[in-house]
């Protein structure tokens, strides 16, 4: 494994980090500070060394957990389902998902007592763009009730 610091505004404080993590000579990750404040908060990963990132992860308020993680799944070009911490308990509650690449989400998946299963899905069912309810787990065994 090889990475190089870089200082972009030349400050003094290293803005990103290039990392070859399998020593094959090419960049598949890279580290960055985008407010300037000494800490990582962007991660981008090429995960099949085409050069463009696959999963990019965001740490937005620096305690080295992912709050947000992009994820091109069918590496179109596309980031089609994000994860989402939204309370920063280091689990993802929320699952996004752009089933058609148009930029919007049709889907999402809610985890609201963190045991890894979706209680509530809200789908766009009718095309309009704005999300229906159409699954709900009200006593949580992986039933959904309405």
């Amino acid at each position: 494994m090889t990475s190089t610091a870089y200082d972009a505004n030349g400050d003094g404080y290293n803005e990103s980090i290039a990392v070859d993590t399998n020593g094959d000579g090419y960049v598949d990750t890279v580290h960055v500070d985008t407010d300037a404040d000494g800490y990582i908060d962007t991660t981008y990963v090429d995960t099949d060394g085409d050069g463009v990132a696959e999963v990019i992860g965001i740490d937005a308020n620096q305690d080295g957990h992912y709050e947000t993680i992009h994820e091109d799944t069918n590496n179109d070009g596309y980031l089609e389902t994000s994860w989402h911490d939204t309370n920063n308990d280091g689990y993802h509650e929320t699952l996004d998902v752009d089933t058609d690449a148009d930029g919007y989400v049709n889907e999402s998946y809610v985890d609201t007592n963190a045991d890894g299963y979706a209680e509530t899905v809200y789908v766009d069912t009718d095309g309009d763009g704005a999300l229906d309810t159409v699954g709900v787990d009200t006593d949580f065994d992986g039933v959904y009730e309405t």
